[in-house]
């Protein structure tokens, strides 16, 4: 369902990156609906990029390294970076803005939010999709400037879309803080989601 959440994302576009390809399945996923005439699959696990050769052949092109660093002076049209915390994906990103950047952090993502907006990318897509009854973010960004509020930071860009996936998390995250000793960190989140709470009545 992640991946697929990624995938819908994507449009046609010339030249597409997977950051961190892990096995190739998503470059697989692109190539089979033609949403790119070139594919770059890069991963820092040279097993993994073995097996991402092993799945595509040669319908892609292999780069084993950190983050964007081993494609060089190539800059993608689209470029997707999933399956990383968001200090990692942050730090990859640092002093790059690319034309079109669809991420999915694994943990952070207030943060991923808030940082990416002040180094000059804008939001145009912030979903929530569940899997295996874990719960992922998944943002498309460009280049531009842009405003958030609080709630934006912390629930995402569009939390007041009402979505299946987003409401489930809420309440799964308001029954947890219920449980938790009230520090003043817990108090202001179940704060946050009565807010929240208000706007999807």
């Amino acid at each position: 369902m992640r991946l697929r959440g990624i995938f819908e994302l994507i449009e046609k576009t010339e030249v597409f990156a997977d950051i961190g390809c892990d096995h190739g399945q998503l470059c697989k996923m692109v190539l089979d609906a033609g949403k790119a005439d070139r594919v770059l699959a890069t991963d820092i696990s040279k097993a993994c990029i073995e097996k991402a050769k092993a799945l595509l052949g040669d319908r892609a092109e292999y780069f084993v390294g950190d983050g964007l660093e081993p494609l060089g002076d190539i800059v993608p049209n689209t470029t997707v970076i999933s399956g990383m915390g968001g200090n990692t994906i942050l730090h990859i990103l640092e002093g790059r803005l690319l034309p079109n950047l669809i991420i999915s952090p694994q943990n952070d993502a207030h943060k991923v939010r808030a940082t990416l907006v002040k180094n000059g990318y804008r939001i145009v897509e912030d979903k929530v999709v569940e899997e295996r009854n874990k719960y992922y973010d998944i943002l498309r960004l460009v280049p531009g400037t842009q405003t958030l509020t609080e709630l934006q930071i912390v629930f995402g860009v569009y939390f007041d879309r009402n979505e299946e996936a987003f409401v489930r998390r809420l309440k799964r995250d308001k029954s947890k803080l219920t449980t938790y000793k009230q520090t003043p960190e817990n108090i202001k989140k179940l704060q946050l989601i009565t807010e929240v709470e208000r706007w999807l009545r």
